[in-house]
């Protein structure tokens, strides 16, 4: 019960403009727009341009990451955005619902690191913060870098490294691994060009 009062009373506008780790001046904010800092004294930054519609979430898991959103960008509820290193989103994208853009690995390749990150939390009194415990210097990450008009579609994944060229495609449940050509159409697990945009399409 108190969480669904929380959530009929949250304001993102209230938490956004007071927080100066956040540069944020005008667009639409829905409900569903969360941004977490998981660990304490966070230098994460988060950049939002002019006239954005964001109902996404956007994580920063470490205690540095940045994420810079161009302007007039759309960004649908049940993305999340996660950052550690960097991720940049360039300016008329448009993101569906479910995407998932990760710039790191999450976990390190090492299953003994993976366990050294479970013995740090079970070590912990204070579990409700466990990802600040969590070693990510083992942990691989990249920036990854959205161009202007792309359109990424539900359920999408981009991963770290990757660069998606102005005006492409990227199809439903496509998992990106590589870096996408501008104006092409990608899709598939892993994702490959199926397609060339028209140059009429184009600037």
């Amino acid at each position: 019960m108190k969480a669904i009062i929380a959530n009929l009373l949250y304001n993102p506008y209230k938490k956004i403009n007071k927080d100066p780790r956040i540069d944020f001046h005008s667009g639409i904010l829905s409900k569903s727009f969360r941004v977490h800092f998981f660990c304490r004294n966070s230098k994460a930054k988060l950049k939002i341009g002019n006239d954005c519609i964001l109902k996404n979430e956007i994580i920063f898991e470490g205690h540095h990451g940045q994420v810079i959103i161009g302007s007039k960008t759309f960004i649908n509820k049940d993305t999340k955005i996660m950052s550690i290193n960097s991720i940049t989103v360039g300016s008329n994208v448009t993101i569906s619902f479910g995407v998932m853009i990760y710039d790191h690995d999450s976990h390190s390749l090492d299953y003994r690191d993976r366990q050294n990150d479970i013995l740090k939390i079970l070590d912990t009194e204070k579990l409700d913060n466990d990802i600040e415990n969590k070693n990510w210097g083992c942990v691989k990450s990249a920036p990854i870098v959205i161009g202007d008009n792309v359109w990424i579609g539900f359920q999408a994944a981009i991963l770290k490294g990757v660069t998606v060229g102005e005006g492409a495609i990227i199809a439903a449940k496509a998992v990106v691994t590589k870096n996408v050509p501008a104006w092409s159409v990608v899709a598939g697990n892993p994702a490959k060009v199926v397609k060339e945009l028209p140059l009429e399409m184009r600037k």
